[in-house]
């Protein structure tokens, strides 16, 4: 059975990367070291780290999620997305890392660690507009689609036009995506 990263941060499955962000921030600063003395803290200050730098990242999250969702919600239907091993290895790497991270924040005085959080934050909410600018060329092409079945009936050589304007969004939304990411890697990086 894998870690519930999502009861640890205390938020939903379905929950977006801003709140994910915010409810790290939230309880890292309540059992940060420097903040709270008590005897559990610190380990609840590496499992709350732990969940944070796994689903605060998309491709973990991905990995995550297909682990998530067939340990709590249809283990007994299918079959796992990975296997023992593979699912052990990818906990045992998602642990390490959080240690290493938790260990690398706890030596940070509450200010710093405050400062930095409150820096990935910014950082992130730089990058609302390639997600507004992403969510409309998907749209775009659903609208497409929508209306591919119109266009059939009244002209053969207008579905071809239509699929390759579709294709041609798909594709300008995943190089959007792919551009956006690398540059939030890269800014993340700098300014950290």
């Amino acid at each position: 059975m894998i870690k519930d990263y999502y009861s640890t941060l205390e938020i939903t499955s379905d929950a977006t990367i801003t709140e994910i962000k915010k409810a790290y921030r939230r309880l890292a600063l309540q059992y940060h070291p420097d903040k709270n003395k008590s005897d559990n803290a610190a380990h609840r200050f590496i499992e709350i780290t732990e969940a944070y730098e796994v689903l605060r990242d998309p491709v973990q999250k991905v990995e995550y999620d297909q682990l998530y969702t067939w340990n709590y919600r249809q283990r007994t239907s299918s079959k796992s997305p990975f296997d023992e091993q593979e699912s052990e290895s990818k906990q045992t790497q998602w642990a390490e890392y959080g240690r290493q991270k938790a260990r690398e924040y706890s030596s940070l005085s509450i200010e710093e660690f405050a400062r930095r959080v409150l820096k990935e934050i910014g950082i992130g909410a730089s990058y609302i507009p390639n997600v507004i600018a992403i969510s409309i060329v998907v749209f775009a092409a659903i609208m497409m689609i929508a209306i591919l079945p119109e266009i059939a009936d009244e002209s053969p050589g207008g579905i071809i036009f239509i699929l390759f304007f579709v294709f041609g969004l798909s594709y300008l939304a995943y190089r959007l995506f792919d551009v956006a990411k690398s540059d939030y890697l890269e800014d993340r990086k700098r300014k950290l």
